[in-house]
């Protein structure tokens, strides 16, 4: 039996959460989806060590900035869990957990949305599934030995999970260094197998990187001041928040025994060939770096900024003259290496194709206006760089969930007008 909603919003997250959010001071009728629930993206796919990458005082969900005693520091994963669920209980978003929306369809203002728990009608929709949905794992996986085990970073908790033995980490972002940061304080031999991911410093010239970031209006960049439309999804730089915040350096993995391997480019049962990509994203992450060092140095200088100069730990992460002459290894054998494990930490993939409207670029992206579609009653909220770069982290969504819902709360009211009019 299908039944009707005036307003229907996928996802629980902090997106679809935001826009609730505003739609339920404007007291608008409205449900949401979701096949887990509250936060359950965060508590479930993410291991135990995880930690905020980006500090507390980014942290601003509507109605409840980050107001703590540690606005620098950053939030384990269940302090953060517990705060986004405390959040949500103080206006008890209408969301109704483990269901699975499996397509949209219908026409504009008459949708028709499939679900595991059956078809719903509604004449308003939001889409806050984040830009990735679809973990990533290259196709060779399958021809590697069944003795191996692998897991995705989205399954990955901590090292107990895998066997004794040396692991192989493919990919260097984010999720990668921190991964491996977890391996080498378990004692493990690790190879890493290093992919196009920039680097940062965690803190520069007495403040944190985001911090310089969002002065020098870095996170309100617009989607068309990119030189391409696919720098949407280029993978962040390698940093983390563990430990108080901490630099994450290719070259100090490998001077503390981590090696360091190019792209995999295929395997061949035991055996791992990988690409001689090395040098040039090793090279590639230490120029990200580097131009991130002189912007700030540039924007300090020209607003007579007092500011200190960098120390020898601020600057920490970079090559040095006494680093041995990089080894290019093309071939690994597994076994040899007594690797027993992989973790594939290369990210994960977005696909709208489930939504049946023509509402996506050239790339499979969609295409908004401050999360308005060309379809009439079909939004997003939560999207990497749908208005700004701070779109699809905590400190962006809620602005562009005030956009959404002020263009809801119109069309809502136009459509109940219209309706009352027609009746009368």
């Amino acid at each position: 039996m299908t039944r009707f909603e005036p307003i229907v919003i996928v996802g629980a997250g902090q997106g679809g959460l935001s826009v609730s959010y505003y739609l339920a001071k404007s007291g608008l009728p409205h449900v949401i989806l979701d096949r887990g629930g509250i936060a359950h993206a965060w508590q479930a796919q993410r291991w135990d060590s995880f930690c905020l990458v980006t500090p507390n005082w980014t942290v601003n969900l509507p109605g409840r900035p980050y107001e703590g005693s540690d606005p620098d520091g950053f939030m384990p994963r269940d302090e953060f869990v517990a705060y986004l669920k405390e959040w949500a209980a103080g206006f008890a978003p209408p969301v109704q957990e483990g269901v699975e929306v499996t397509r949209i369809a219908g026409g504009a203002g008459d949708f028709r949305i499939e679900t595991s728990a059956g078809p719903i009608c509604t004449e308003i929709v939001v889409v806050a599934t984040a830009t990735f949905q679809h973990p990533k794992v290259p196709p060779f996986a399958g021809a590697l030995p069944s003795r191996v085990t692998q897991l995705h970073a989205e399954d990955y908790k901590s090292p107990g999970q895998l066997p004794d033995g040396a692991v192989l980490v493919v990919g260097s972002g984010q999720t990668g260094g921190q991964v491996v940061e977890d391996m080498l304080r378990d004692g493990r031999r690790v190879f890493l197998s290093v992919g196009a991911a920039g680097r940062l410093p965690r803190r520069y010239r007495g403040r944190d990187c985001i911090a310089w970031q969002r002065d020098m209006g870095f996170l309100d960049r617009t989607p068309n001041m990119l030189e391409s439309p696919t720098h949407r999804f280029v993978g962040d730089p390698h940093l983390t928040g563990r430990d108080r915040g901490a630099s994450v350096s290719l070259h100090d993995f490998r001077r503390r025994g981590v090696t360091l391997l190019g792209q995999c480019a295929e395997v061949d049962g035991e055996t791992v060939r990988f690409a001689d990509t090395l040098v040039r994203d090793i090279g590639a992450a230490d120029a990200f770096a580097d131009d991130f060092m002189a912007k700030v140095d540039e924007y300090i200088a020209s607003s007579g900024i007092d500011a200190p100069p960098p120390s020898a730990d601020e600057m920490f992460g970079g090559p040095t003259t006494v680093d041995p002459p990089l080894e290019k290894i093309r071939t690994l054998d597994l076994a040899a290496a007594g690797i027993g494990s992989i973790v594939w930490a290369t990210g994960f993939a977005f696909d709208f194709s489930w939504i049946d409207f023509p509402i996506t670029d050239d790339l499979g992206y969609p295409i908004t206006d401050d999360g308005a579609t060309g379809v009439e009653g079909l939004y997003f909220c939560g999207l990497n760089w749908m208005t700004k770069r701070k779109s699809g982290i905590l400190y962006g969504v809620g602005e562009d969930a005030e956009k959404v819902a002020r263009h809801i709360q119109k069309r809502f009211w136009h459509s109940a007008s219209q309706t009352s009019r027609r009746e009368g």
